[in-house]
């Protein structure tokens, strides 16, 4: 059997009306060789989403929007998802929808519910419209240029009302800014003194210090012939010995403790010494008590007694010597 080329040529143009009608269906997010559900959503605006918009399940495409239909109260939206994914969809769930992202565009997302229920093929979806990232920004942006706004009319306020002392306050800056500048003027000199001083002391100090490195190390070294020495050492024993010294004189047990830990022993000290105080003083007063000398073996009374006749002796001749005179 012949066939015609016109029978091919109508073949070919069907076929390539049907695939061109499949990639178009492809291109706008609907694949006809798959099994799809749909469902209806109503929103009061859907501003920015479009048909063949995509629908997402949990950040994943699920389906894409086949129609959009304005009514007299708000609008109809029909969903097409794949039905490898109809039971997934609890009929509490909320179709939401969000900006795609800073370029622009509308997406709708669906939002699980917790029912155990699935929704059914042709349910209707509870609609919402999630806020806007950049309308937010703009709002927040409004907000703060609406602050920025009062506290610059605060700012400008104070500063009017403040004119005066402010005013003040920056005279009084630059005459302390002129004082400053007239007492630096006037130290300068002083100023470049001190500073050629310390240019010489630290000139001087370079210049010794081989002296200052030398001082550094004999002082290095005494102190290590001193911890070589053990001073530290013979310091701990003599304050050692000094402490046991102290502790036998605290100690009743020696001589020394004895005598400076008896109250008896010192209380008859005194008492002997009172006694000697008194003795002194009497032999002081009457020194013939105690003293008896005997001069080639005469007594007391016999020197007395000549005394006695040599005075009376002393006493005639200068008696006589009165009477030649008066003559």
């Amino acid at each position: 059997m012949k066939i015609s080329s016109y029978f091919k040529v109508g073949t070919f143009a069907v076929i390539v009306l049907l695939v061109s009608w499949w990639g178009i269906k492809w291109l706008g997010g609907q694949n006809i060789l798959l099994t799809n559900n749909t469902y209806t959503v109503y929103y009061d605006d859907v501003t920015g989403l479009m048909e063949s918009s995509r629908v997402k399940l949990r950040g994943v495409e699920v389906g894409n929007v086949r129609s959009i239909t304005l009514l007299d109260e708000n609008v109809e939206v029909e969903l097409s998802i794949d039905a490898e994914y109809a039971g997934m969809i609890p009929d509490n769930s909320v179709a939401e929808i969000a900006s795609a992202g800073l370029m622009g565009g509308m997406e709708i997302y669906i939002i699980q519910g917790d029912s155990e229920k699935v929704m059914p093929d042709g349910g209707v979806f509870e609609g919402r419209v999630r806020p806007d990232m950049i309308g937010s920004l703009a709002d927040k942006g409004g907000e703060l240029l609406e602050g920025l706004n009062v506290t610059v009319e605060s700012i400008n306020t104070l500063l009017g009302d403040n004119s005066e002392g402010i005013g003040m306050l920056v005279a009084n800056l630059e005459s302390m800014t002129a004082s400053i500048n007239s007492m630096l003027r006037a130290s300068s000199g002083d100023i470049e003194g001190a500073i050629t001083d310390l240019h010489t002391f630290t000139a001087t100090l370079a210049e010794n210090s081989a002296r200052i490195e030398t001082m550094l190390a004999n002082l290095e070294s005494f102190s290590g012939e001193i911890v070589d020495a053990d001073l530290v050492g013979q310091l701990s024993a003599t304050v050692e010995s000094l402490n046991t010294v102290l502790n036998s004189l605290q100690s009743t047990g020696g001589s020394v403790g004895k005598l400076l830990n008896d109250v008896e022993l010192y209380n008859s000290l005194t008492t002997a010494s009172d006694n000697l105080g008194l003795l002194l003083e009497d032999v002081k007063a009457r020194p013939m008590r105690y003293v008896n000398i005997s001069v080639f073996g005469k007594s007391a009374e016999e020197m007395e007694a000549k005394a006695a006749k040599k005075a009376a002796k002393e006493a005639a001749k200068e008696e006589k010597r009165a009477a030649k005179a008066s003559k």
